[in-house]
């Protein structure tokens, strides 16, 4: 695509910011937890878990601050009274010894809270424990390839919200004192152990003044499990971040996110999930069910080139292995059961180009689509071309209705009176023209899946 330099540069940008934001607020959005693999040339490119993972775990500190309000709210009640015998009146003055001490001291019970017991060193042991971790985690994000570190940054901010909600609650003035003794108990397992034992039991002795320990302990293993299955994510993030991703692969990526978003707007989906694998996103509407698939054909879809016959032209049949190979890949497969009615199928190509060459040839690659896999809707999703008209009789031809529909974000052709679909949509990427894209897209689900 021309626009190399500064404009294409801006684009790259724009888009690498745009994807991984809108990917990860849709993950919040639908409360996905699994992994979505999206199929790079070298190696799947991993979006989601580590946002999964950050949230569940900020849920589990959250309940945890519930916790440790509880458990200070009954130190503050438990309080333990002394008998002192000083010249100072401080205190409640201890009346039925007074006389034994007149006129040179005076008794009184004076009240102090206990803080260092097993318990509350085990709490704040709980909250070093789990920030020395995120510190360790935060550390080790590697420095990301130019189009992945927007998905970096969102990563570190993920862990440095956890670490600062930690930090709030060990900056509680009853547990201050506590920390240089929970740093050493946080570095020795073995005591650790034995602390969450001792707790565990005089928890159970005394379940109506210890009941809040025994979430703590509760709490704590969740905690410790969710920061190990964290620090696997962030490994696996690490790795993502190390790949190589070109100018059409983010493109891609972004005509990927924006369908998406428009498949939330228009179908409101009251849940979604990842299939074990991270190919399928599935979501959940008051009208059925609707499958996404990247760069991955469901096992159901079938394609007319697969299941073909093919014969040498000197001698013999090919191999019905190799024939199976020739079958076509859109970039994005979108199944829907919606109602009582059949089941719709649109299947969508990304080109980063404004060549009208190009797009003349995606659009041939989509009617194809609509052919070999027996589908309702192919849509190509590209910039609005501007060169190479000239260069081709074809693309001269076809100039008139690309520069046509521009004005209207593109627009789809009936083909038959089956009711198939091409459709054309343009979607520049820059911040401008996103809501255009969005309501193009917007149009084509609701035209192609109803």
């Amino acid at each position: 695509m021309s626009g190399a330099g500064g404009e294409g540069r801006a684009e790259a940008e724009f888009m690498a910011s745009y994807v991984w934001k809108t990917l990860l607020a849709l993950y919040e959005r639908l409360e996905l937890e699994g992994r979505l693999r999206l199929r790079n040339v070298d190696s799947d490119l991993v979006v989601g878990g580590d946002a999964a993972a950050a949230l569940k775990l900020l849920r589990a500190v959250r309940e945890l601050s519930a916790v440790v309000r509880d458990i200070l709210r009954r130190i503050s009640a438990v309080v333990v009274e002394e008998l002192e015998v000083s010249g100072s009146a401080r205190g409640r003055v201890a009346v039925g010894l007074a006389a034994k001490h007149l006129p040179r001291a005076l008794p009184v019970y004076r009240s102090r809270l206990e803080l260092e017991t097993p318990a509350n060193l085990l709490l704040a042991a709980t909250l070093v424990e789990v920030r020395s971790r995120l510190l360790e985690l935060t550390r080790r994000l590697p420095a990301a390839q130019p189009w992945l570190e927007p998905l970096r940054e969102h990563a570190e901010r993920r862990l440095r919200d956890l670490l600062r909600a930690c930090e709030l609650l060990l900056c509680e003035p009853v547990l201050r004192p506590l920390l240089a003794k929970a740093q050493l108990l946080a570095a020795d397992e073995r005591r650790l152990a034995e602390l969450e034992e001792e707790v565990e039991l005089d928890a159970l002795r005394r379940p109506r003044e210890l009941r809040a320990y025994l979430r703590l302990l509760e709490l704590r293993r969740r905690l410790r499990e969710e920061v190990r299955m964290l620090g696997g994510e962030v490994e696996e993030l690490g790795r993502t971040l190390a790949l190589r991703i070109t100018l059409d692969k983010l493109y891609e990526l972004y005509g990927f996110t924006l369908l998406l978003q428009a498949l939330a707007d228009e179908l409101k989906p009251r849940s979604a999930n990842v299939d074990s694998e991270g190919r399928e996103l599935k979501l959940e509407t008051e009208r059925g069910e609707v499958s996404v698939f990247y760069n991955a054909l469901p096992e159901r879809l079938e394609s007319r080139v697969a299941k073909a016959r093919a014969l040498g032209l000197i001698d013999g049949e090919v191999d019905r292995d190799l024939v199976r190979r020739l079958r076509g890949l859109p970039d994005t497969v979108v199944v829907a059961r919606l109602g009582e009615g059949e089941g719709r199928l649109l299947l969508l190509d990304y080109k980063y180009t404004d060549d009208y060459r190009y797009l003349s040839q995606a659009r041939f690659k989509a009617l194809a689509y609509l052919y070999e896999f027996d589908a309702d809707c192919a849509a190509v999703v590209a910039p609005r071309p501007r060169r190479g008209a000239g260069e081709d009789e074809e693309a001269l031809e076809h100039r008139g209705f690309y520069d046509g529909i521009a004005e209207r974000g593109g627009a789809t052709v009936l083909i038959d009176s089956n009711g198939k679909i091409l459709a054309i949509v343009y979607a520049d990427p820059r911040e401008d023209r996103v809501e255009s894209a969005l309501r193009a897209l917007r149009a084509v689900v609701r035209l192609s899946l109803s």
